[in-house]
């Protein structure tokens, strides 16, 4: 009887501290809100990434691969001619594999090549340049030479708009915002650009429609949990 009634005990205390740790739980949750925030910044394009896809097909690999040098050296040769820097080009290692096109067999070498252009109006020149001289598989992207500044900018647009998106709901829900708990950031690092013909907000300037104005948006990601107060 003695043993029963200390186990008995032991089993409320125990409930007992279980159900003042859940309340407190929940009180503390009661007493916060998440908000997930995008900040956006439009960042002004100075710059023009081309990708030029080269690539050779032989029945024989040997074969196929020394085109695909001689290919490779005619476009370098005809860049450093047209006045770019070599360190606004570079190029991913030559990829060669077995191919197979209606009833020829053979092999297909593959290569991306980046070129780096500066200066934005000549876009179509640049164009023009690789078509005339049998380079017709490239796209155009615009870039910026600002992404620190945008992404810095980006990111305080996302603080803004986090604490406006708080205080829209604690006010409608007779509450106030408080303290800030925890920031928690996620970026996408790399090269920001957007397809020149497709994707970029562009505005029209003075000097026809071939010169425009245009900008990136630039985006970052954050999570904030703030307090809640009367």
């Amino acid at each position: 009887m003695f043993k029963y009634i200390i186990y008995l005990g032991l089993i409320l205390t125990i409930g007992c501290s279980t159900m003042v740790s859940a309340t407190e739980n929940i009180s503390n949750t009661e007493r916060s809100i998440v908000i997930d925030a995008t900040g956006e910044y439009l960042a002004p394009a100075d710059r023009i990434i081309f990708l030029v896809n080269l690539s050779r097909f032989h029945e024989n690999a040997e074969t196929a691969f020394e085109e695909h040098k001689q290919l490779e050296h005619f476009l370098t040769d005809l860049l450093l001619e047209e006045g770019f820097e070599r360190e606004k080009i570079t190029a991913n290692p030559i990829s060669i594999s077995p191919r197979r096109y209606s009833n020829e067999r053979g092999y297909e070498t593959r290569q991306s090549v980046t070129i780096e252009l500066e200066d934005i109006t000549e876009f179509e020149q640049m164009q023009v340049t690789l078509i005339r001289n049998g380079f017709d598989n490239f796209t155009g992207r615009f870039s910026t030479s600002n992404e620190k500044y945008a992404r810095d900018q980006a990111l305080k647009n996302a603080v803004e708009q986090a604490r406006r998106s708080a205080e829209i709901l604690a006010e409608a829900s007779g509450l106030q915002v408080g303290n800030v708990h925890s920031i928690e950031y996620t970026t996408t690092r790399g090269p920001v650009y957007r397809e020149a013909a497709a994707m970029a907000r562009s505005e029209v300037m003075d000097g026809g429609m071939l010169q425009f104005h245009t900008t990136i948006p630039v985006q970052e990601n954050i999570r904030v949990r703030y307090s809640l107060v009367n």
